[in-house]
């Protein structure tokens, strides 16, 4: 007879899926609010089979209230260092000309081969169990986190001016009665 068909499934039907170990892990515990909710907000970008090409670009999170840049590099850097993400495709950075951004695939979940991409297949990796104590999990955030760690190899510093570099030449008196322009030409 007829197979049971079931309705296919509508929006308001996925959900987000994470394990509880994941939650209860010292690295997530660890972790800046606004870290905990870009994880959630990339979590959502999962259907099933892109794991590997999942963008954290700004113009896409602003529906879901990123607006700092600031903000979402410190939790990105965050997920990244605790473990929780790790990239499939860096880049160079739109600062210094590239038109494309970095991908990120999930730890704790299967990554599918995407040829077009160049992203490979790979078993979950769950390095945020690296951390085994909460202490751990703050120390390493704390170091990807913090302005050194920042620093790139190639960045260039803009050279401030300041007033006491430029020199000064005394002009004497000021006399208001002199009138510094030229006498008007005689034909």
């Amino acid at each position: 007879m007829g197979r049971d068909k079931r309705p296919a499934k509508t929006y308001a039907d996925k959900f987000v899926g994470v394990n509880l170990s994941l939650l209860n892990s010292p690295a997530y515990i660890a972790l800046d609010r606004s870290s905990q909710a870009l994880f959630f907000d990339l979590r959502v970008k999962l259907n099933g089979f892109n794991n590997g090409n999942i963008n954290a670009a700004l113009s896409e999170l602003r529906h879901r209230g990123w607006t700092a840049p600031v903000t979402l590099a410190k939790a990105l850097r965050q997920l990244e260092a605790a473990g929780f993400i790790a990239k499939t495709r860096a880049t160079i950075g739109v600062e210094n000309g590239s038109k494309v951004c970095n991908l990120y695939r999930f730890t704790d979940l299967e990554v599918f081969e995407n040829l077009k991409l160049h992203i490979d297949a790979m078993k979950p990796t769950h390095e945020y169990l690296a951390a085994k104590t909460l202490t751990e999990a703050r120390r390493v955030i704390k170091a990807a986190t913090a302005p050194r760690a920042r620093a790139t190899k190639n960045k260039t510093t803009l050279q401030k001016m300041q007033r006491a570099d430029t020199e000064t030449v005394s002009m004497g008196a000021f006399d208001a009665t002199v009138s510094v322009l030229a006498p008007p030409a005689t034909h």
